[in-house]
């Protein structure tokens, strides 16, 4: 029997490679290469603004 932590992974894994394969139809599309990140597959950057060394 497959377990509900089992569904997570597949349907985790699914929308990965479903996401790389939609990403990589785009950039084909618009003549761009096709570029694979391992260490960051989904491109997620972080949104906060960087700490800048101000002195006041």
């Amino acid at each position: 029997m497959i377990t509900n932590i089992s569904y997570i992974f597949l349907i985790s894994v699914l929308l990965i490679f479903g996401g790389w394969a939609f990403k990589a139809l785009i950039a084909l599309a618009q003549g761009k290469p096709v570029e694979i990140n391992l260490k960051n597959p989904l491109n997620l950057k972080a949104r906060w603004p960087k700490e800048t060394k101000e002195k006041k």
